[in-house]
């Protein structure tokens, strides 16, 4: 890995994790999680990025399966991932346009 793609991906990460943080998908971090809680959540969101990105819905599919897969898809509130897809699509664009 080029020093340039590990860039790439340490910008992407920050992007994601960012996101996942924000928006706490499961209420978690409101309740006093610690702020990695979510590590196994973005790690696999990382993963499917490559294959989702750049379409906004694939990776809203990409969030809601994660998350689903996880916690189960009764405990997943629809609302929250799609703000988290969102947000993460808007950072991974605004991330594009700066570089």
């Amino acid at each position: 890995m080029t020093m340039r793609d590990q860039d790439r991906l340490a910008a992407v990460t920050a992007v994601v994790t960012r996101a996942v943080n924000q928006t706490d998908p499961m209420g978690l971090l409101s309740i006093g999680a610690p702020e990695d809680e979510y590590e196994p959540e973005i790690r696999d969101l990382l993963e499917g990025l490559a294959d989702a990105w750049p379409d906004p819905m694939a990776v809203l599919r990409l969030c809601e399966s994660v998350f689903n897969h996880f916690f189960g898809a009764r405990s997943v509130n629809t609302r929250r991932i799609r703000r988290l897809a969102g947000r993460i699509v808007m950072g991974l664009r605004e991330l594009e346009r700066t570089r």
